[in-house]
């Protein structure tokens, strides 16, 4: 029998931030086992882990070292904007037999208390209890995120939706009339769609779809929002470019589309686009909603202008010649 290959997962990562060689020694005694243990000596050192790539599930700190204390640590994980950092639970030791350090630490938001000298069974105890609700809090969060993408991204082509074409262009726009800088909007339709799932199929069509959006993503800046806004329309919108610069990349979205070979179960399927471009600054539209109605009607007079062609303006023009 061929022998199996036994996986074994990593082991949870703790950050000990203390400074005596002797503590750690001990902590990777009791812990080493079931625990990897990534040390600090300090509060700047470990400040500096915990912005790295590294994914730290619990932090175990002492409360008196050079450079940052465990008190200013714990304040700058609990005040940050990374919600890592803020869920993280942080246990803090001291070998200080009054009540000053423990009562400050829970002020700074300590999830526990540990005195020294350490004992074994109750440090396992407590840092059983804490990773348990570190990872609860983790799937928690990843649920959250999951969900929240759920609701803006567009399950067929997983480009923005509707609602989060709004959403951004809203603030955008509010940044576009607060620093009076640029911001146009691309919106595009599919030519004769209807006619590719009548003649190819719907699958043809999903597969039409898919690859325009494919194409819109690689060809656009990552601080742009390519969205799927309704059946076969698509709006891009460009912050900090103008109508010239816009025009640009709508052409070479045309051709490109148009350049496309699209092969559906070993038939070539035709794709061509339609494209309207209106921009804040020519347009002076007070809503996202207004800026996207006149690149729609640009969008009408391109397809009545014979499709698979570009409108920068009401007079049906494609260029500004």
């Amino acid at each position: 029998m061929p022998k199996q290959i036994q996986t074994t997962e990593p082991l949870p990562q703790l950050l000990l931030v203390e400074d005596s060689h002797t503590t750690h020694a001990l902590l990777t005694k009791y812990l080493g086992r079931n625990y990897q243990l990534i040390q600090a000596n300090d509060g700047v050192e470990a400040w500096k882990l915990l912005n790295s790539d590294r994914e730290f599930d619990l932090v175990i700190t002492d409360v008196h070292m050079p450079n940052m204390s465990g008190h200013q640590l714990l304040v700058k994980i609990r005040k940050s904007d990374d919600i890592r950092h803020k869920n993280l639970p942080v246990i803090v030791m001291t070998s200080a037999e009054d009540n000053v350090d423990r009562n400050l630490a829970f002020l700074n938001g300590a999830n526990d208390f540990l005195i020294k000298p350490l004992d074994e069974m109750e440090l396992q105890a407590r840092i059983k209890v804490h990773y348990r609700l570190s990872r609860t809090i983790r799937e928690l969060e990843a649920s959250k995120r999951a969900l929240a993408a759920q609701v803006t991204t567009d399950s067929l082509t997983k480009l923005k939706n509707r609602r989060a074409f709004f959403e951004n262009g809203g603030t955008a726009l509010e940044l576009a009339q607060l620093k009076k800088s640029e911001l146009s909007v691309i919106l595009l339709d599919i030519d004769y769609f209807k006619k590719i799932n009548d003649t190819f199929g719907h699958q043809a069509g999903d597969e039409a779809l898919m690859l325009v959006g494919t194409i819109l993503t690689q060809m656009t800046r990552p601080e742009d929002t390519v969205s799927r806004i309704g059946g076969e329309e698509f709006a891009i919108l460009l912050p900090g470019v103008n109508r010239l610069s816009a025009a640009v990349m709508a052409e070479r979205i045309r051709a490109t589309i148009e350049g496309e070979k699209f092969v559906s179960e070993n038939k070539i399927v035709p794709i061509t686009v339609s494209i309207g471009i209106a921009s804040y600054a020519v347009d002076y539209s007070d809503s996202i909603d207004h800026l996207l109605g006149a690149a729609d009607r640009r969008l009408y007079l391109a397809k009545k202008g014979g499709r698979n062609r570009i409108c920068v303006n009401d007079e049906g023009r494609s260029s500004f010649a």
